[in-house]
């Protein structure tokens, strides 16, 4: 039975995606909340749904969380 890896990726750029989806998380809230005060309730739900599908989206393909990127970066500092 195959087993699912995470992708091998340098940690800086693991840090960048961890602080890339959590400010697209973040914007999408903000654009949610103040969709209906600008007049585009509806076009303001699409764009919400879209970011957190794509930051979702990131999430599971790097298989990991930000505490298991920096336990692994202590990890490799400890080796050296």
């Amino acid at each position: 039975m195959a087993s699912i890896q995470p992708v091998k990726t340098p940690i800086s750029v693991q840090r960048k995606l961890s602080i890339a989806v959590g400010l697209l998380s973040f914007a999408a809230f903000v654009i949610q909340g103040l969709g209906e005060t600008w007049g585009f309730p509806e076009v303001a739900k699409q764009i919400t749904q879209t970011a957190l599908l794509f930051g979702a989206g990131i999430n599971l393909y790097f298989l990991g969380s930000t505490t298991q990127k920096i336990s692994e970066e202590n990890k490799d500092e400890k080796d050296k």
